[in-house]
């Protein structure tokens, strides 16, 4: 008995899917957005990186941790929900269009 995820009707159907979605979302535009956020995100985390020592050398008094641990989690959830309100704009666009 044949796998039915190894149908080659399923990968035509996914390929078609995908490359509409990249046509509707104008993907390039998408992938700038994306690289420019990889950017912040990495110089972000490279000059915290830099400052680590000093900066843990702060406890932060409701949390209670050193100051570079909490500013690395801060920097994680901010870029991640800035990710998530851009892919949102660019579905809700590409729906209105």
């Amino acid at each position: 008995m044949q796998n039915a995820s190894f149908h080659p009707a399923i990968w035509a159907d996914l390929a078609a899917a995908a490359l509409d979605l990249e046509q509707r979302l104008g993907l390039r535009r998408l992938k700038r957005g994306m690289l420019t956020m990889l950017a912040a995100w990495l110089a972000y985390f490279v000059i915290i990186n830099m400052w680590v020592r000093t900066l843990n050398k702060v406890i932060v008094p409701v949390f209670d941790m050193p100051l570079g641990v909490f500013l690395v989690a801060q920097g994680t959830a901010v870029i991640f929900v800035a990710a998530v309100v851009m892919l949102v704009r660019k579905a809700r666009d590409a729906i209105a269009a």
